[in-house]
Parts: structure tokens; C-alpha cells; sequence
């Protein structure tokens, strides 16, 4: 699926206010409770932003450099309720408490959280936030349209693919905005958009303005302070920021421990949560390595992460089985270490000319790539078939391309762009022989060049092509 549904909270209930209790972290840390939304937790959320500044120095965490750890002055509880009676909202607890006891912006995962204003020309960023989220049980009613389309587009023609997903795609076009406030951007095209109403008022919401419908917007499933403050709690802890936000929080116990209980969508985040740590302990690889039939391709990378020994004695019992067990390690294939490849080489070649699918085929093509005996003579027969599909003999080319032995096989390049069968075939064919010095090359280019001028295929062949003539004189 797209998305996940389990809330994570590790807030309790502890008699009459709410106290967070935090383990797995620094001494420091371990054992620092407050009531919740106190001036000793606004304090703490400052200590923790403190420890890790002095850790990194030269602010080599992600974001780091631009906020470098500072936090704008707070704003009064009653410019809040100007601000919210001005924009007919009423902001998330939390988020209230963070602008007025911590800081309006500042320093946060990412780049840094964007402060609230009152100037009128910041009036447009606001202008959505009365209106309701679709941050709800209509959200989910989007996403499964979104999933349905995608695995099953095989099934319509192209006419009625490209009307369901511009409807899709207004559809979430036309909510995505509404009820959330974009308090912070990750870089590129991705923000952070915090629900300011509806069932899940105050969590943190993660979006790609791309908005391509197959990637909508992730919900992770924390709230504000949550996403805030676990975000240094984990990395004082030690744990990888990078796709903070993704993975749950907790240390190695915890997350063994939410597992017992979790429904399978909530396993399967628990599972790739483990991706954040550096080392675990062997009692942790062993519930890694208990194949049960959750996100089983991830626990095996995970072994090769963690102990690669183990991780490479998986792989080799894979390639030693049926066909089945083939395809799985081939999934595995990118987690092989380049010294260990030389011994699979046959078996990967095996698969290429083999019953496989294009993409698994694709991945055979890549590992062998990297091997000390890769020769192009090995792949040129596969090339030549017609039988199989372009995309997979456009992914042969581009292998062959690294090939010590390419120059070899100029013929065959050129008859390919002589039978000018599909334009990515022919473009990948170029390129690869753009590497190459050849008066063959050159003299089909000059024959060529007219053919593909009056073709339908993209102009970047021919331009491509005349690139190598000008080189050449």
C-alpha cells in the first residue's frame, strides 16, 4: 500500500497530565520526565536541540547549515488568537505551545520550520486553512482509487487512462491544500504540512508537489511534537536522520515490542524501521532473520546491512534453489558486495538468456556489470534476438556500454540504428557509441542522419549523431 494507518504515540496517560518517557537514549536523557506542554518540557525540547548542536559542529546533519540550530523569538498566546480569529482557524495544541513557549520557527528537521506572521502579505499562505482536511477517512477513499488505477492501468486502453487520471489528479489537486499549514520544506519539491483540522488535526503530513497520483501525500502518523522532538531524541540516540519521518520512533526493544501486537501494515513500517540503526545487538537479528512473511525482502537486506556473512549465506542458498528462490535473490541484488560477484556470474548470465521477467533479467544485467569478467561477447547473442523486448535490449546496451570489449561490436550497433526498430533502443545506441573513434560509425552516421531527419523519432539522435561527426574531423 501507499500509506499506513497505525498512530505510533509513545505519549502516556500518567495520572493528572501527560508525561513523556523516553528510553534508549544518552544518559543524559533516559530518564527526564515533565508534564506535558510545561515550561520544563519546553525546556527540555531546548536541551535536547542544544545537545545536538554541540554534536555536530560542522552541521553535517541534513538542514543543519541553513537554520544552524537556531530558534526565532516566541510570540504571545493572544497574537495566536489574533492569528486564528484573523484566519478562522483554531491551531493544534501543540503547535500553539511550540510557537509560544519554544520558538515561532526556527531550527527543526529539514531546513527549518517557516514562522507564522501576521503581515497581510503572507495572507495567501493562510487562506486554506478554514477550509477541511482530506486528511481523513476521504483521504484513504483517494488513495485506494489512486492504488486501484495503478495496478490494474494494464487492463484499460490508453484513452480512458489518461481521463481517469487527470479526474485523480484534480481530485487531489483541488484538497491538498486545504486544512494544513506548510510549516517547513525538505528540499526540492517535498514540504512539511502540518492538519490544523478534522480527525487528524495536529499530525504531520509529508508531500511532493509533484503530486504524481501513484506517490500521494504520506501520512506519518505523528503529531506535531512527536515529529519535532523525536527527531532529536533520535539522533542523540544515534539513530540515521536520513528519511526521518518514514520510519517509527523507538529503539530496537521498542519497536520489537510494538511489533507483538501491530496489524500488518504497522509490521511492515516496524520492519523498515530497523534501517535507521548503525548496529544492533545479535538478539535484534535474530527477530530480524525470523522470515514471517512480513516484508521479507527487506529482513534479508537488513542481515546484509547487519551482518554480511549471514546476509551472503542467504543469498547463496537462494541461488543454489528452485526457480522461486532464484527470483527472490535477485531482488537481493544490489546488497551483493562487488568482491563476492564473480562467483554468480554464470548463474546471472543463466537468468538473462533464461524464463525471467524483464525487470529480474534487468537486475541480472546490472549485477554482472560489475564483475571482474564481464565481456560484452557474453551479452551480444541476447542482443541480437529480437525476440526479446526493446526495454530489456536497451538495458543490454547500456551495460555493454561499460564493456571492455564494446568496441568489438560496432557492426552490430550500427545494423541496430540501420533498423531503426524503437527510438529508445536507437538513442541508447548513440550514446554507447559515442565512446567509440570508428570511420564505420561515422560513415553510417552520414547515411543515417537523413533517414532519422524525416522519421517521427526525437531530434536528440540525429543531433547526437552529427555531435560525433564534428568530433570526428
Amino acid at each position: 500500500m501507499l500509506y499506513f494507518v497505525i498512530k505510533g504515540k509513545w505519549i502516556k496517560n500518567c495520572g493528572k497530565g501527560k508525561l513523556y518517557f523516553r528510553i534508549g537514549l544518552s544518559e543524559k536523557f533516559m530518564n527526564k520526565n515533565y508534564q506535558y506542554l510545561s515550561d520544563e518540557h519546553a525546556q527540555y525540547i531546548k536541551d535536547i536541540i542544544k545537545e545536538v548542536e554541540n554534536r555536530d559542529k560542522k552541521y553535517e546533519i541534513f538542514g543543519a547549515e541553513r537554520h544552524k540550530y537556531k530558534l526565532n523569538e516566541t510570540v504571545s498566546l493572544e497574537w495566536v488568537r489574533e492569528f486564528e480569529q484573523k484566519y478562522h482557524v483554531e491551531l493544534p495544541e501543540e503547535y500553539v505551545f511550540f510557537i509560544t513557549k519554544v520558538g515561532n520557527g526556527g531550527v527543526s528537521p529539514f531546513y527549518g520550520i517557516e514562522p507564522l506572521s501576521m503581515d497581510d502579505k503572507y495572507a495567501k499562505f493562510y487562506e486554506n486553512l478554514s477550509k477541511e482536511s482530506m486528511y481523513n477517512d476521504n483521504y484513504f477513499q483517494i488513495c485506494d482509487k489512486c492504488s486501484d488505477y495503478f495496478e490494474n492501468e494494464g487492463n484499460y486502453d490508453e484513452e480512458y487512462l489518461d481521463k481517469k487520471y487527470f479526474e485523480l489528479s484534480n481530485e487531489l489537486y483541488d484538497r491538498i491544500k486545504d486544512g494544513v499549514l506548510n510549516i517547513n520544506t525538505q528540499g526540492c519539491t517535498f514540504d512539511t504540512l502540518l492538519v490544523v483540522n478534522g480527525s487528524r488535526k495536529g499530525e504531520i503530513v509529508y508531500i511532493d508537489w509533484n503530486l504524481e497520483i501513484e506517490n500521494p501525500p504520506f501520512l506519518t502518523n505523528m503529531t506535531f511534537l512527536e515529529w519535532y522532538q523525536g527527531f532529536f531524541e533520535e539522533i542523540i540516540a544515534g539513530y540515521s536522520d536520513y528519511n526521518y519521518g518514514y520510519y517509527m520512533l523507538g529503539n530496537e526493544k521498542e519497536l520489537i515490542e510494538k511489533y507483538k501486537t501491530a496489524d500488518s501494515e504497522t509490521k511492515s513500517k516496524i520492519i523498515w524501521s530497523f534501517y535507521k540503526f548503525e548496529n544492533i545487538e545479535q538478539e535484534t537479528l535474530q527477530f530480524i532473520l525470523n522470515f514471517d512473511g512480513v516484508e521479507n525482502i527487506s529482513r534479508m537486506k537488513l542481515a546484509f546491512k547487519f551482518d554480511l556473512q549471514k546476509g551472503m549465506k542467504i543469498f547463496e542458498d537462494l541461488m543454489e534453489g528452485d526457480r522461486e528462490k532464484v527470483e527472490i535473490a535477485l531482488e537481493l541484488w544490489t546488497q551483493v558486495p562487488k568482491v563476492y560477484r564473480d562467483k554468480y556470474y554464470d548463474k546471472m548470465l543463466d537468468v538473462i538468456y533464461g524464463d525471467f521477467s524483464d525487470e529480474l533479467k534487468r537486475h541480472a544485467l546490472f549485477f554482472i556489470q560489475e564483475t571482474e569478467r564481464f565481456s560484452a561477447s557474453d551479452l551480444i547473442d541476447f542482443l541480437k534476438n529480437k525476440e526479446n523486448s526493446e526495454s530489456i535490449r536497451k538495458s543490454c546496451i547500456y551495460v555493454i556500454n561499460s564493456a571492455a570489449d564494446e568496441e568489438k561490436f560496432v557492426d552490430i550497433f550500427i545494423e541496430i540504428l540501420h533498423n531503426m526498430e524503437n527510438e529508445d533502443l536507437s538513442m541508447e545506441t548513440v550514446l554507447t557509441l559515442s565512446n567509440i573513434k570508428d570511420k564505420r560509425i561515422a560513415e553510417a552516421y552520414k547515411e543515417l542522419i537523413p533517414k532519422y531527419e524525416e522519421s517521427d523519432f526525437d531530434f536528440m539522435i540525429v543531433r547526437n549523431m552529427k555531435h560525433y561527426l564534428k568530433n570526428m574531423v
